[in-house]
C-alpha cells in the first residue's frame, strides 16, 4: 500500500502528457488550405479547375455575383464554410441519349432550333488580348435537336440547364492516339498525341472563360464553358488563338498543339461536370 501510495504521489506531481500535437498541426495545415490567394491571370473558373470545384459553388461561398470578377490578392475560400449543410445550388442534371441509327433527316424546327452564338477569332499570329471582354449572349431553347446525318456514333447529352433542355454532342478536339488515359488520381483528362502546331478544335460551342498560362502543370491553357454544368479544358498548347470572353462554335480552331512536360507533343483534354472531372471517352464519339 505504501508503495502504491508513493507511486500515486509521484505521478501527481506531473502534468498529463498530450499526444495529439500531430493532429493539431494537421488541423492548422488543413485550415491554411481553405483559401486561394488570387494572382495575376486567375479567374474563378481557373481556380475551380485547380480544386475540382464548381465555379458557382465558389461564387456562393465567397458571395461573388456574376460576372464573377475577382481581384489580385483577394482570398477565395475553397472549402465549404458550413460543412454538412446541403446546398440547393447544383440541382441541374443531364441525361445521356443513346446513339441513334444513321439517317438523313433534319429533326430541328423553327420552334426548337438553337441559334448559334456570334463567332469571333483572333489572328493566328496575334497575341490573345486577355483584357478583351465582348458580350456573350445565348438564346437557349426549351427543346433542341440537330442534324443526325452521320451521327450513328455520337454520344449526346440532354442537359437540364436553368430549366432549359440543351443538347451537347462533344467531338474530338484532336485526332490522334491516346497516350494517357483518364484517372481520377493522376490524370483528370486524356492526353492525345499530335504534331507540333497541329490545330486544336473546340469540342462543343461555348464561351472562353480562361486563356493563359497561370495554372501550374497546364501550360498554355484554354477553358470553355458550354453551359452551367459542363466545361472543357485544353492544355499544353504551343499557341492560344482565342482570348477570354470570346464565343466559339463546335469545331472552331482555338489553339495549336504543343509539348507536355514529358516532351511528348500532345494535347491534354478535360471535361468537367459541376467542377468534377469526368472521363472524356464516355462523352466523345467512337473513332
Amino acid at each position: 500500500m505504501a508503495l502504491l501510495n508513493g507511486c500515486s504521489s509521484v505521478g501527481g506531481n506531473y502534468a498529463p502528457v498530450t499526444t495529439n500535437s500531430p493532429n493539431i498541426s494537421k488541423a492548422v495545415k488543413k485550415e491554411e488550405t481553405k483559401f486561394h490567394q488570387v494572382k495575376k491571370g486567375d479567374t474563378l473558373y481557373a481556380i475551380s479547375l485547380i480544386y475540382d470545384l464548381d465555379y458557382r459553388q465558389l461564387a456562393q461561398w465567397n458571395q461573388i455575383a456574376p460576372p464573377y470578377k475577382i481581384e489580385i490578392g483577394q482570398k477565395i475560400r475553397v472549402s465549404d464554410p458550413n460543412p454538412g449543410s446541403s446546398s440547393p445550388m447544383l440541382e441541374q442534371t443531364d441525361l445521356e441519349v443513346p446513339a441513334k441509327p444513321k439517317q438523313n433527316t433534319v429533326t430541328a424546327t423553327a420552334t426548337n432550333k438553337i441559334i448559334p452564338s456570334r463567332k469571333t477569332f483572333v489572328s493566328p499570329n496575334a497575341t490573345p488580348n486577355l483584357a478583351y471582354r465582348p458580350s456573350y449572349k445565348t438564346q437557349p431553347s426549351n427543346i433542341t435537336a440537330e442534324k443526325s446525318g452521320s451521327s450513328a456514333q455520337k454520344k449526346s447529352i440532354i442537359s437540364i440547364d436553368n430549366g432549359n433542355m440543351l443538347k451537347l454532342n462533344f467531338q474530338w478536339p484532336l485526332k490522334g492516339k491516346i497516350l494517357k488515359s483518364f484517372s481520377e488520381v493522376d490524370n483528370k483528362g486524356i492526353d492525345i498525341a499530335g504534331e507540333m502546331g497541329q490545330d486544336v478544335s473546340a469540342a462543343e460551342a461555348g464561351k472562353v472563360v480562361y486563356s493563359g498560362q497561370g495554372l501550374i502543370g497546364y501550360g498554355n491553357l484554354l477553358i470553355i464553358k458550354h453551359n452551367d454544368l459542363y466545361l472543357s479544358a485544353y492544355a499544353n498548347n504551343s499557341q492560344l488563338l482565342v482570348a477570354e470572353g470570346y464565343t466559339v462554335e463546335k469545331g472552331d480552331v482555338i489553339a495549336k498543339v504543343g509539348q507536355a512536360g514529358s516532351n511528348l507533343t500532345s494535347l491534354h483534354f478535360e471535361i468537367r461536370k459541376n467542377g468534377k472531372p469526368v472521363n472524356p471517352i464516355n462523352l466523345l464519339p467512337e473513332k
